[in-house]
């Protein structure tokens, strides 16, 4: 065949952008190009922003408006997936996903839109997909058998389940479910679509929610004019273009549609009073309670530069700990709150609100007063607003949005553009999402008088909504029995005959459902090529080796740089484009007492906020904050090495503290001073640990009523020798530990600081830390010579070059003592009304080991989207979540289900699909190991996404012990 005419492609490509009309061109925060289309011809509308890197992410965006608790939104969103118009197979569209280098498809509904996502390695994978999606988004098939599986059925022993009901269950009682949908219900008067919970209320799911009332509400919002396209990656409009002309045409050959109204347009009810309401919420404890206090705020459509103006003024109020909220609730011997914390809705009339986790619950009628007399006190001029603060905020929220476009550029820009998709009319409404940081310089120049008439306007002058959550016993009892109640009721009702009818209605759906699509319709889209994909260039550097040569001489060491060889401290070096340095301190805790490993979540939360020693003066802690604040961008500290997700929470290679600055380039002196004082010069004082202390001890309530984290407790606690962070860490001991420590202060308040001090002079040592750094050695050279803060770092150590790293991989943490005879463990949460399961075994303890690869497709392929689990767990509403993962640092493979409706059938569902596919019983399916291998690459290219995912695995790499290049 002969080679296409490169002209008439280019006539072609011209052809169809003349179907398109740009609406806008401009830039986010002066650098991410961002277009803005519509086509002429049926009203679908592009947005494309061209980020950097290997992946290119679609988020395909619908309003959609709900007026009832049915869940029609979610149970839509969740139908769609289940074949298609031209594709009319269950899961064949994730099928087709993995093919596209792809791990899926995916999709989130929120109470004013539903959103359908997919990332790709590589742009062609993309385009080939696009339009594939789309006839499933357009044209679902939306059968009654899909309903069945998907949404709700009843079992044969009269329970109910449905993946969807599944997901409703472990939601809908819980703390933060149960209080914002009653905050949202008081805020928003009947008949407004934001009171309602579209995720489906359980009652409704099943005795309302129906395939007849899903397929109207799809007719109404899932039409060309309420589809938008955003698109982030290296694509190009003529290629989108191209990819949607057989979607455009299949569109136009349907004929004629209704007139189209745009969701959300109809007024708001006014709130015409105070509310205060009492929700009480099932738990096992009735220790710490949740107290959200919130306004109506400017309109998202007739002033977000308001918006944008009271997202900073809160921002204000709870920044730090000396900011005016959490200095008075939470840094106080006696606390009102372990954590304040605000938020907003952008709906086309916004609300803001404050947020007091762990309050105790005999303080809960003290929130709202003591907050509106500390907002009072401010407009009456009894307080003041530091305007220097003020500054160094807007100063930070300026560079926070040009992070944010290296640290998650696709999200970052699919949040701007759906705001603007909703409440936006204008090209001038985009450039204001985009480019927020323009309104953040305006602001810099306004007066004290400018913020406080914002508290007078919408915090004083308003009526407010006070949801005051409580934990009961009574209400997990309650809610126990009554659901035992209503399944015996339902079997006397229903009887053993249509019992059997709905079992014979689930058999047959479950048939019409697995009908596995032809294998030519999945060899259709052809696999991509990963040669044209776009990495993050970078080099790793270091001034020491990570392993004995003489001992494993098959292992490339990191290159060694001159630049680096005569700084008194171990470093590594990460030499990127980006326009920010990234210090993270590595300390080695391994050596610390039992007696003292206890104190290092304490010791964590207390080094960034308590007194410095700055030669003969002591600077107090209320200063250190608010220099920390104007000096560096972010500041993190975690246990073990990874993605930290609270205080609680424990990465990979455990036994390290990593401890994390990041800054502008114009303040990289700055940041290694502060890292040398903080980690040297803390001064650590009775207060400070107390209301530390507490802070902790109150946050604790709510993880305990978390079914997944406390799953992870009883894995952590049974598994890993006693003196491990891993095991002493878990908020159960350290709830013991924090609760003696507060009675050992008031009668041992110098041995407490000893032991603190001790913790301290253990792991910050010469010996134990290793400095990572990121950041482009070239812009930073134009500022300051990029190693000279470090030759005074650390007095008296030697240059490391030929010292090893400690690395000690959790794996030679495990052990066997605690359990015993005993191979499992199971308790009660009354918070959960689902269910949760981990179970584990021993594997390979090398990330190099050969055997990783092949472990590694084998778990893909039983577990990737419309693969075994997902049919056999997942599919038949067994369970909400699955997971096989291997961890190579741990020397683990586990299996983990979560959200189980169901958890006794999903365990046998996946015992037997893994035997199966073992002893030859099930065969293995080639059409599912080419989507398993392409999923599978595009989860190792996924690592490196962005360039703060670079770092992370650089980082990694001299603790697993492989090349840089080994992904």
């Amino acid at each position: 065949m002969a080679a296409p005419c490169q002209n008439c492609q280019q006539e072609g490509n011209l052809t169809l952008s003349s179907n398109y009309e740009m609406l806008c061109e401009l830039k986010a925060s002066g650098t991410v190009p961002v277009r803005k289309y519509r086509s002429k011809r049926t009203g679908m509308r592009i947005v494309i922003g061209n980020v950097e890197g290997p992946m290119v992410n679609g988020f395909l965006t619908l309003a959609t408006e709900a007026h009832d608790d049915d869940g029609l939104p979610h149970t839509l969103e969740h139908l769609v997936f289940l074949g298609s118009e031209d594709y009319p197979f269950k899961g064949v569209l994730d099928l087709l996903a993995s093919r596209c280098l792809a791990y899926g498809t995916n999709a989130w509904t929120d109470t004013d839109h539903t959103a359908y996502t997919v990332r790709t390695a590589g742009s062609e994978g993309f385009l080939n997909l696009l339009p594939i999606y789309l006839d499933h988004l357009l044209y679902p098939t939306l059968t009654e058998s899909a309903f069945i599986t998907e949404v709700y059925h009843i079992t044969g022993e009269g329970e109910d389940a449905g993946v969807v009901y599944s997901e409703m269950q472990a939601r809908e009682n819980s703390e933060y479910d149960r209080c914002y949908l009653a905050m949202l219900r008081a805020m928003f008067p009947e008949p407004s679509g934001f009171r309602s919970e579209t995720g489906g209320i359980m009652k409704n799911l099943r005795e309302s929610t129906n395939i007849d009332k899903i397929r109207k509400y799809h007719s109404e919002f899932y039409r060309p004019e309420n589809i938008n396209i955003i698109v982030t990656g290296q694509v190009e409009p003529e290629q989108v273009f191209a990819a949607l002309e057989s979607v455009e045409q299949k569109i136009l050959s349907k004929g004629e549609r209704s007139p189209y109204s745009r969701p959300w347009e109809s007024p708001v009810p006014p709130l015409e009073m105070d509310i205060d309401e009492l929700v009480v919420y099932p738990s096992d404890v009735e220790d710490t309670a949740l107290v959200i206090v919130a306004w109506r705020g400017p309109s998202a459509v007739m002033d977000f530069n308001e918006v944008t103006s009271m997202d900073v003024l809160l921002e204000y109020l709870t920044y730090s700990s000396v900011s005016p909220l959490p200095s008075i609730f939470v840094e106080v011997d006696d606390p009102l709150a372990s954590y304040v914390l605000y938020g907003w809705y952008e709906f086309n009339e916004s609300v803001f609100y404050f947020e007091f986790s762990g309050v105790p619950r005999a303080k809960v009628d003290l929130v709202k007063p003591l907050l509106m007399d500390t907002l009072n006190q401010l407009v009456s001029g009894k307080a003041q607003i530091d305007m220097k603060i003020m500054k160094d905020i807007l100063a930070n929220l300026i560079l926070k949005q040009d992070s944010r476009l290296e640290t998650s550029p696709h999200d970052t820009l699919a949040d701007f553009v759906i705001g603007d998709i909703l409440y936006g009319y204008s090209c001038e409404h985009l450039d204001a999402r985009i480019n927020k940081k323009l309104w953040y310089h305006r602001l810099t120049h306004e007066t004290d008088e400018f913020w406080l008439n914002l508290i007078r306007k919408y915090f004083i002058n308003r009526p407010s909504v006070v949801i005051r959550g409580v934990p009961s016993i009574s209400e997990a009892t309650r809610l126990q029995e009554e659901e035992k109640y209503r399944i015996e009721a339902r079997k006397v009702e229903l009887g053993e005959e249509h019992l059997k009818t709905w079992v014979d209605r689930l058999e047959n759906a479950q048939y019409n459902n697995e009908i596995p699509p032809p294998s030519q319709m999945l060899q259709s889209v052809p696999v991509p090529s990963v040669a044209s994909i776009n990495f993050h260039p970078s080099s790793a550097y270091s001034n020491h080796i990570s392993f004995d040569p003489q001992v494993d001489v098959s292992r490339p060491q990191p290159e060694f740089s001159q630049l680096l060889s005569n700084l008194p401290v171990k470093f590594q070096l990460d030499d990127l484009n980006s326009n920010f340095v990234e210090i993270v301190a590595v300390l080695d805790s391994s050596s610390l007492l039992p007696t003292l490993r206890p104190y290092l979540t304490l010791y964590l939360d207390l080094i960034f906020e308590s007194p410095i020693s700055r030669g003969e003066v002591i600077v107090p802690y209320e200063e250190v904050v608010r220099e920390l604040t104007a000096d560096t961008l972010s500041r993190d500290t975690g246990i073990g090495l990874g993605l930290y997700r609270g205080q609680f929470s424990i990465g990979p290679y455990s036994s390290n503290v990593a401890v994390i600055l990041k800054m502008e380039m114009e303040k990289y002196v700055r940041g290694v001073q502060w890292l040398r004082e903080i980690l040297f010069s803390t001064q650590f004082n009775a207060d400070r640990i107390r209301v530390k202390a507490n802070k902790l001890l109150n946050s604790i309530g709510e993880y305990k009523r978390s079914g997944s984290k406390i799953l992870q407790l009883m894995y952590n606690d049974v598994n890993f020798k006693k003196d491990t962070n891993l095991n002493q860490l878990t908020i159960l001991r350290q709830q013991k530990f924090l609760t003696s420590l507060l009675e050992r202060l008031v009668t041992e308040e110098n041995i407490v600081l000893k032991e603190i001090e001790e913790v301290r002079s253990t792991i910050v040592h010469k010996d134990r830390i290793v400095i990572h750094m990121a950041t482009s050695i070239e812009k930073l050279a134009t500022i300051v010579d990029p190693m000279a803060p470090w030759t005074n770092f650390m007095t008296g150590a030697d240059t490391p070059k030929d010292k090893l790293l400690n690395i000690i991989p959790d794996s030679q943490l495990l052990s066997q003592e605690n359990l015993g005879n005993v191979t499992g463990f199971l308790t009660g949460v009354g918070s959960v009304e689902s269910s949760y399961l981990l179970q584990t075994t021993y594997c390979v303890t090398e990330h190099r080991d050969w055997d990783v690869p092949a472990i590694l497709t084998a778990i893909q392929y039983l577990t990737q989207l419309e693969g075994p689990m997902w049919r056999g767990i997942r599919g038949k509403g067994l369970a909400y979540e699955y997971a096989m993962t291997l961890l190579p640092t741990e020397g683990t493979i586990t299996l983990k289900l979560a959200r189980a409706a169901q958890l006794t059938d999903a365990y046998i569902e996946a015992l037997n699909i893994i035997n199966n596919h073992i002893n030859g019983s099930t065969s293995w399916d080639d059409d599912l190991l080419e989507s398993a291998r392409s999923s599978l690459i595009y989860e190792v290219i996924d690592r490196e996404a962005v360039v703060a995912d670079v770092v992370q695995q650089s980082l990694l790499a001299y603790f697993r012990r492989v090349p840089h290049t080994y992904n």
